[in-house]
């Protein structure tokens, strides 16, 4: 239906009505005595609802016998959905790989258990009502859990010992958890605007804060082959704490943490240094890198050293996206009517 414009009335000498269209209300099938559910947006308009369509959870089925592959990748999609309900059936037994594969698609995301276990159906529901957890706080948490990662392939390339290292899968599990729960979330909130004003963004911010959430996962990704890098080859590798890369990572931790510290400061200035910092940082690895491949060093260094400085490097490049994403949303926040 397209947008229409009505006029205020004003009935009883202080009540101000409006008219909804036919239209609308044969669709939903409303009649005289019916209630409709009117919410307020964060950005000051309203949205007039339908009970029932507001309250309705939502359940999607999986017919596992009907896949040989990729029951995972659906349940992720259902998740990301807002389903509040996963039901995975199948006409025979469930198969101990697909039990294996649900195990793993609990333990990937956060807020989903298993209500029924039944030979041949595993419903699984969601405890975690979208709104109760802000957004920044799963964004924290994943700048936590990054900047442990990088922190400690720094220490360990220092001399520490590579015992800092033997959790990295357990922490870049909990990077994606956190991303795609997330995303969960914002697809709520764009559905919902009860959630949207309980985690306090408009639909602008919530799309960004799944941008924000790709782009630190894109971190996680580097900051989690960083350390494999280094926990495999600490050993032969050579470098000295001024020299590059090696010097670069403290560099991009406090640029990091600089950004993360301005998402709710809003210094705009402070959030483009970081992002200048960053840049810099960027072209001095890559001047380096150059220079890498005409020294004399054994080839398996070599090519450990250049892999640690590739992902040093892509880290950096995450970062500027996260303060050009940081930027966006601010300024968005700064519009005003003319």
């Amino acid at each position: 239906m397209d947008s229409e414009f009505r006029k205020l009335q004003i009935t009883g000498g202080s009540t101000t009505i409006v008219s909804l269209p036919k239209e609308w209300v044969s669709q939903n099938q409303l009649r005289k005595g019916d209630v409709v559910s009117i919410e307020e947006l964060s950005s000051g308009d309203l949205r007039i609802s339908t009970l029932q369509g507001a309250r309705n959870k939502t359940c999607i089925t999986i017919d596992c016998c009907q896949l040989e592959n990729g029951l995972v990748d659906l349940m992720i999609g259902a998740y990301l959905s807002g389903a509040d309900t996963i039901s995975i059936v199948c006409s025979k037994p469930i198969s101990r790989l697909v039990r294996s594969e649900i195990r793993g698609f609990l333990r990937d995301t956060r807020g989903m258990e298993i209500e029924s276990d039944k030979e041949k159906e595993i419903r699984i529901v969601s405890l975690l009502n979208p709104s109760e957890l802000k957004l920044q706080v799963s964004v924290n948490r994943m700048y936590i859990l990054i900047s442990g990662l990088v922190n400690d392939s720094f220490a360990v390339l220092g001399g520490d010992s590579n015992e800092l290292l033997h959790d990295i899968e357990d922490r870049e599990r909990q990077i994606d958890a956190r991303r795609l729960l997330i995303e969960r979330q914002v697809a709520a909130a764009l559905k919902m605007p009860s959630v949207e004003k309980r985690l306090a963004v408009d639909r602008f911010s919530a799309m960004e804060h799944a941008s924000i959430a790709r782009v630190l996962e894109r971190m996680g990704d580097h900051a989690t082959r960083l350390a494999f890098l280094v926990r495999e080859n600490s050993r032969s590798i050579r470098l000295q704490p001024n020299d590059m890369p090696l010097k670069a990572i403290p560099m991009f931790s406090n640029g990091l943490k600089e950004l993360v510290h301005n998402m709710y400061t809003k210094e705009i200035s402070l959030i483009h240094g970081a992002k200048v910092s960053l840049g810099n940082i960027i072209k001095d690895i890559e001047a380096d890198e150059d220079e890498l491949w005409t020294g004399r060093r054994p080839t398996e260094r070599l090519y450990a050293e250049f892999q640690i400085s590739e992902s040093v490097r892509r880290l950096c490049a995450y970062a500027v996206n996260f303060a050009e994403l940081l930027l966006n949303m601010l300024m968005h926040e700064r519009l005003e009517p003319v």
